[in-house]
């Protein structure tokens, strides 16, 4: 027998009363079976009736999080609802997503808060190995309840998120009172099919502890690399199996460092390539920068007797003052000007300094006349599953009014872009979908080339899952010919707005699973497509592994990124949070674009005018 790992467990199950604890079944396990089974899952008929599962799993350190929540207003159906006769005493259960995906297991359980509407919860601290496997992008349910003595717990409702979305919630410091916790950040508990709020929920703490990986929807990043634009990398192959921690980004590059030739010619960078992919150096074998950063070894730097550089010249500026002593003071004008230092012209005596005006911003540019066009393109591929069978990411109960995961993305984070379009019209495509035989990766969807606001792409959207539209779900999945058509109307906009003497800038907004088939072709697209007046905001639907599209996150041409992604499980229970995170980096690429090209802001024009082409 093993010293440290018995090779027998025995688990008992009990009902927790006030009376006591009374027994409700047992069942022994060989550790040894168990691992033997498939899955490392085995089940036993329990003493007492029922059957007891077992499963095994191999621990691994991943860490810790550091947690602390605080309800607010949270709603009960205790005392006519709002806690008046009498108020529960709330707890919280996290719940992750299984390994198969098709349930929730329990996590984690907080201790009661006593008669509160407005609980201030203990600070927990998780293991991440047991809390999510070490992912920090897995989905999390957080389930408040109302508790009960004889077990009966009222749900108060929930929300899902994960752990990097509970950090990016924080708000809370040590230097600030907890009851004015900011509420931007907050999320919405929701309940039933209604999804009727019944209170917020705000993270006063989420700290990791013991891990590398530094919190925001992002695996951990490598070393800085150099700003040129190598050779395209290849990105992690994705694996769908959920057991398998996520890959970094780009795949480590073990190579030998050799010291390169010395350069023919000072001072002769060589041009970048088409598209730039970042990649980090070999682990201990530093790669020598580029002639961007690291100095060549030519004649400049050589100390011959003849280089410029090495050879002072005998110039006024560096000549000892002459023996009469440094120039007298000079006092100022009678008229109260400043005091002029010795050496400045007298002319700019009145001259007073004027600081640089502010840069431009997003609201400058949008007040100014610049048309804001939002364009979408939707995820028609076959590892969506059958929009027929309920769970996949295209079901809608008999299309009625429960609304899919793609058609609450678009109207989450749709809703949000298209406020700022100025026409609200807006082209709609969808990808990965076959026609007659032929797959077509970008359509467009429904009979019109422009919808009419969001409720327009929604309508189009369901029209494509009627026997009129013709189209069959399919594969590859690749959102290449979408960016390009993208790329080309917000060209064509931006040249018709020329015309009438204005700007243009389009964001597409593309929805999708993530599955893609090559994300090097993807980014090779993404970089050629960053000279067009044009963000892609990618939302990312389900529970994939999304490694692939955190990659194209990182496109970067000239100093300037476009491709934005966010995934969606993990804002959708807080619409503060899906605004905040959409604008910000659109604002960004926007005011970025046009400053790079020397495009200030258009004078302010009136609100209701509407440009027409």
């Amino acid at each position: 027998m093993n010293s440290v790992i018995p090779l027998f467990l025995s688990f008992a199950v009990y009902d927790k009363t006030d009376k006591g604890d009374k027994p409700m079944g047992s069942a022994m396990f060989n550790i040894a079976n168990v691992l033997a089974a498939k899955g490392n899952t085995k089940g036993k008929h329990a003493k007492g009736g029922g059957t007891i599962f077992v499963k095994i799993q191999k621990y691994e350190e991943k860490g810790t999080l550091r947690l602390q929540l605080k309800g607010i207003e949270l709603k009960s159906t205790e005392g006519l609802g709002l806690g008046i006769l009498t108020r529960p005493n709330p707890f919280f259960e996290i719940h992750k997503r299984s390994i198969s995906g098709s349930n929730w297991d329990l996590v984690h359980r907080s201790a009661p808060v006593k008669n509160t509407l407005d609980p201030v919860f203990s600070e927990a601290v998780i293991d991440l190995g047991t809390l999510c496997r070490g992912k920090l992008d897995l989905p999390l349910f957080i389930r408040i309840f109302a508790h009960d003595k004889k077990g009966k717990h009222e749900d108060m409702g929930g929300f899902e998120t994960s752990v990097n979305g509970l950090v990016a919630a924080k708000n809370f410091s040590s230097t600030q009172d907890i009851n004015q916790a900011d509420l931007a950040s907050a999320f919405t508990l929701r309940i039933g099919k209604n999804k009727k709020e019944m209170g917020q929920v705000v993270v006063l703490r989420a700290d990791l502890i013991g891990m590398e990986t530094v919190a925001r929807s992002q695996d951990p990043a490598p070393s800085e690399p150099p700003k040129q634009d190598p050779a395209p990398s290849e990105p992690p192959k994705q694996d769908p199996a959920p057991t398998i921690a996520a890959a970094p980004i780009v795949p480590e590059v073990a190579v030998a460092y050799t010291p390169p030739a010395p350069a023919p010619a000072p001072h002769s960078p060589q041009p970048p390539t088409a598209y730039y992919a970042p990649q980090p150096p070999a682990p201990h074998s530093p790669q020598p920068p580029t002639a961007y950063y690291a100095p060549q070894p030519t004649a400049a730097y050589s100390p011959q007797p003849t280089a410029a550089y090495y050879a002072p010249q005998p110039t006024t500026t560096y000549s000892p003052q002459p023996p009469a002593g440094p120039p007298s003071y000079t006092p100022p004008p009678s008229d109260g000007a400043p005091f002029v230092p010795p050496g400045v012209a007298a002319a700019n005596a009145h001259q007073h300094y004027t600081p640089p005006p502010p840069p431009p911003t997003f609201e400058a540019y949008i007040e100014g006349g610049c048309l804001f066009n939002l364009a979408v393109a939707i995820d028609f591929s076959a590892s969506n599953g059958d929009p027929r069978q309920m769970g996949n990411l295209h079901y809608a109960s008999s299309w009625g009014d429960d609304k899919n995961e793609y058609e609450r993305a678009l109207h989450d984070v749709g809703s949000v872009l298209a406020k700022h379009d100025t026409e609200q019209r807006h082209p709609f495509w969808g990808f990965s979908g076959k026609f007659q035989g032929q797959i077509r990766q970008s359509f467009q969807c429904g009979p019109n080339a422009e919808v009419q606001g969001i409720d327009g792409i929604q309508s189009a959207y369901r029209s494509m899952f009627t026997s009129r539209s013709g189209m069959s779900m399919s594969e590859p999945t690749t959102i290449t010919d979408v960016i390009k058509t993208a790329a080309h109307y917000a060209k064509k906009k931006s040249e018709q707005a020329r015309y009438e003497k204005c700007l243009s800038y389009t964001v597409l907004m593309i929805i999708t699973d993530g599955k893609l088939e090559d994300f090097t072709k993807e980014g090779r697209t993404i970089y050629d497509a960053n000279d067009a007046p044009m963000s892609i905001v990618a939302v990312g639907v389900g529970s994939a592994d999304f490694t692939g599209m955190r990659y194209l996150n990182d496109i970067d041409r000239n100093g300037r990124k476009m491709f934005n992604f966010l995934p969606y499980d993990v804002l959708k229970s807080n619409p503060r949070m899906i605004e905040k995170v959409t604008m910000e980096k659109v604002s960004e690429q926007l005011v970025q674009y046009f400053t790079s090209h020397g495009i200030k802001p258009g004078k302010k024009v009136a609100k209701d005018i509407v440009f027409s082409f």
